[in-house]
């Protein structure tokens, strides 16, 4: 285990370290971008999540980035944009194209018919036209949805680890009357 630790850190710090990026991104190594804070990581929620329903490929880069502009924690937001790995990702853009479908009001694949026969070029000339505006209307509302139901939760649900470095709050009937301390 200790091994898997110090390589994920070793690339983390090559990334940090990298030439290209630093020119490239030239706050890249604030450490409110590596070290995880409520704020931080609430923001990382959002970019993730958001990130990961999106139907593009290379979605990991793009959360790094979007997170490197937004002040997000990116260790997190990259590993958010996982939600949709090769196995998960058809299942949830589907869903994203039957709400979207459904929030739009168009037809569902079901409705569809296909005159060219089956192959590749019937699908890409009948089929997508019809179904990439849903797919993509869907998908971005499914990404806010859940973006932000993560940043919520995050941000304003207490969570102990976040909690260890706050000071206690203190009220002002706790607060001693600062009348009474200048005399």
């Amino acid at each position: 285990m200790r091994s898997v630790k110090f390589s994920i850190i070793k690339g983390i710090r090559a990334v940090k370290y990298s030439e290209w990026i630093n020119r490239k991104f030239p706050g890249i190594k604030q450490k409110e971008l590596w070290r995880p804070s409520r704020n931080t990581m609430a923001k990382a929620g959002f970019v993730g999540a958001f990130c990961a329903f999106i139907p593009v490929p290379l979605q990991m880069p793009l959360a790094a980035i979007i997170a490197y502009f937004a002040k997000a924690n990116i260790p997190f937001s990259v590993a958010l944009a996982w939600i949709t790995n090769p196995v998960t990702m058809w299942p949830i853009w589907t869903f994203g194209y039957l709400v979207g479908a459904w929030i739009l009001g168009m037809p569902t694949l079901r409705n569809i018919e296909v005159t060219e026969g089956l192959g590749v070029w019937g699908w890409l000339v009948e089929v997508f036209p019809q179904i990439w505006i849903p797919l993509w209307f869907g998908n971005i509302f499914m990404g806010l949805l859940v973006g932000s139901i993560l940043y919520l939760v995050i941000r304003f649900i207490p969570i102990p680890h976040f909690n260890k470095g706050e000071a206690p709050k203190i009220s002002n009937a706790q607060q001693p009357d600062q009348a009474d301390s200048s005399k």
